[in-house]
């Protein structure tokens, strides 16, 4: 019996030997804590704890002195530090079950695939992501080769892939594409490291993440790009041969930004200009400036020129986009302001200054055919409307002559009554004949006739405003070839200019409140030309204005009683019928607008 014993105690202290050298301790808090301590340590620690539990039994019991009981004790001591070993033990492994189901947990719900290969790849281990990433059950994927899920053309990949792992220390990653049993192709991207198993096989650990979101946008991002840089190409080849791909793309928006006729100033809130795409109207001689830049080396150098309505302070105020529209010598620009933020607040702010001069006179021409067409209906209908009537009035006029005697009053009234109907009947046919249609048609037509047109729907305000109308026109003047509405309407636009400038001077009647109007046949270059002269003696222009009357949307008028498109409409007039608008005047003294037509058949008017 003591020799089984003896036995028996040879074997555990054998098995003890080779249990894991691990203690649980509790913390303060009761957490378990592990501790790794060697073999030899750890049998020591559990022989003083049998030790002195077998002394507290012994002393309860009564101690014995024989070799048997010698034997007996140790056997006993031997036995309590198994039973603590068990519980040690027992607690570990209900540890280890606890962080297994919650690694287990992890592992399978992660948000990755997890696979475990071997050099051959086959899949030994594999969590439910990565079944669920193929649509098959995880069952059905153990001991099956991980080359079967892979696209054809990616299998060679993942082999160069693996053997790359193998090779080396660190991780290895690769994109691939797998296939689902039903054909559905997807992109992933492989994260793999080669481990070794207690049985010192080489095994592979592969993270598996679904890519597909991510390369469906490299893809459209990619088309975009290559979309984008071909239209580059096309656009700025000649410019970007030769140059590197960043600095052909800063040098296209810089081409970009200085190809825009426009003016693009970057102001700081203290008016600075930070930048510009133009710096021509920074320069100080200012004398072959157009009017835009003109306009913009007045907003930089002039603070007086920051009106309160300024569109630059109106955003920085505002933080919104401001736009106005201004008046600069003859020519009409459209400022757009446009805030640049930093978080809330306003740090800079963009002027686009655009010249909108051509624009603004197309829209005008439209507007005035418009108002054309609906004065002809107009007039169309007020002719019916009067004609009739002032018939009838002639008429009974003409009764009335005959019916009375030679020097009667009564025969005097009517002589009146049909010589006013005739004047008004020939009013209604001269404004139907300015407004109808048919103007650009041309004839041979004589000055006289377009000047006396003009005169009967001007007349009644010239003689209002108390103006002598003077005209001397030679009796031999030749015809020119015109649209004889059209220049009915430049001979209007230089009357009323001229009414205006003799009211502004002389408010009442006045001796030297009088218009000249005088035509000649002159010679320009050896060809005879038709020259009609108006003067009047109103308050002239100043010389530094006279170069700038026929620019679009200038006026010496004050603001809303002129557009300044009266001067502009007639010289495109006169210069399509081949002629000349002049200017000669002194400020306060006189203006005379000369105009000058080819004759009809010469060759100046056949080259026209």
């Amino acid at each position: 019996m003591p020799q089984k014993r003896y036995i028996y105690f040879c074997s555990m202290l054998h098995f003890i030997d080779t249990l894991p050298s691990v203690v649980l301790l509790k913390g303060k808090k009761g957490e378990v804590m592990t501790k790794r301590i060697s073999s030899k340590e750890r049998l020591a620690q559990l022989r003083c704890l049998a030790e002195e539990r077998n002394k507290k039994i012994a002393a309860s019991t009564g101690g014995q002195s024989s070799a048997q009981d010698a034997l007996v004790h140790d056997l006993q001591v031997h036995q309590i530090e198994l039973e603590m070993q068990n519980e040690e033990l027992f607690n570990t492994q209900q540890q280890l079950h606890e962080s297994l189901e919650k690694y287990a947990d992890l592992y399978n719900f992660a948000p990755v695939g997890y696979l475990t290969v071997d050099k051959d790849g086959l899949i030994l281990e594999t969590n439910l992501t990565f079944a669920n990433q193929l649509g098959l059950n995880r069952a059905d994927l153990i001991n099956t080769s991980f080359d079967m899920y892979i696209a054809k053309e990616d299998r060679g990949s993942f082999r160069s892939h693996l053997d790359n792992v193998f090779a080396a220390v660190e991780r290895q990653t690769c994109e691939l594409r797998l296939e689902k049993p039903k054909g559905q192709i997807f992109y992933i991207q492989l994260t793999s490291i080669a481990v070794t198993n207690y049985d010192v096989a080489e095994l592979c650990r592969i993270s598996v993440a679904d890519i597909s979101v991510r390369r469906d946008v490299e893809n459209k991002l990619v088309k975009m790009h290559e979309e984008m840089e071909r239209r580059v190409e096309e656009r700025t080849a000649e410019f970007f041969v030769s140059e590197k791909k960043f600095k052909r793309l800063s040098q296209e928006f810089q081409a970009l930004i200085n190809a825009i006729t426009d003016y693009l100033i970057l102001f700081s809130p203290e008016m600075k200009v930070l930048w510009t795409n133009s710096e021509s109207f920074m320069q100080v001689d200012t004398e072959n400036f157009d009017p835009a830049s003109q306009f913009c080396y007045a907003l930089i150098h002039d603070r007086a020129a920051l009106a309160l309505d300024c569109p630059i302070l109106r955003c920085f105020v505002s933080g919104q986009r401001e736009v106005a529209v201004v008046t600069h010598q003859g020519v009409v620009l459209d400022l757009r302001a446009f805030p640049v933020k930093e978080g809330d607040k306003v740090s800079r702010v963009l002027l686009l200054i655009s010249d909108i001069t051509e624009k603004m006179l197309l829209q005008a021409e439209a507007m005035q055919a418009g108002h054309m067409a609906s004065l002809g209906e107009l007039a169309s209908g007020v002719a019916h409307e009067i004609n009739n009537p002032i018939t009838g009035i002639i008429n009974y006029g003409q009764i009335l002559m005959n019916e009375c005697l030679d020097g009667s009053t009564e025969k005097d009234i009517g002589e009146r009554i049909v010589k006013e109907g005739d004047r008004i009947g020939r009013i209604v046919k001269t404004l139907l004949s300015y407004a109808r249609d048919g103007r650009n048609e041309k004839s041979a037509v004589g000055i006289p006739a377009i000047l006396q047109e003009s005169i009967v729907l001007t007349q009644a305000q010239i003689r209002k405003e108390g103006i002598d109308l003077q005209i001397d026109l030679a009796d031999d003047l030749p015809k020119i070839s015109a649209n004889l509405q059209q220049i009915q309407q430049c001979f209007i636009n230089i009357i009323n200019n001229a009414r205006y400038a003799l009211s502004a001077k002389y408010p009442g009647r006045d001796p030297d409140k009088r218009l000249e109007i005088i035509g000649r046949t002159i010679a320009v270059d050896d060809r005879p030309y038709v020259r009609i002269a108006f003067c009047d003696h109103g308050v002239g222009i100043p010389d530094h204005e006279i170069a700038m009357v026929t620019r679009q949307f200038f006026s010496t008028k004050p603001f809303g009683q002129g557009t300044g498109l009266g001067l502009s409409i007639t010289e495109k007039i006169i210069k399509d019928h081949g002629g000349r608008l002049l200017f000669e005047s002194e400020e306060g003294a006189f203006t005379r607008v000369i105009v000058e037509f080819p004759v009809a058949g010469s060759k100046a008017g056949e080259d026209r």
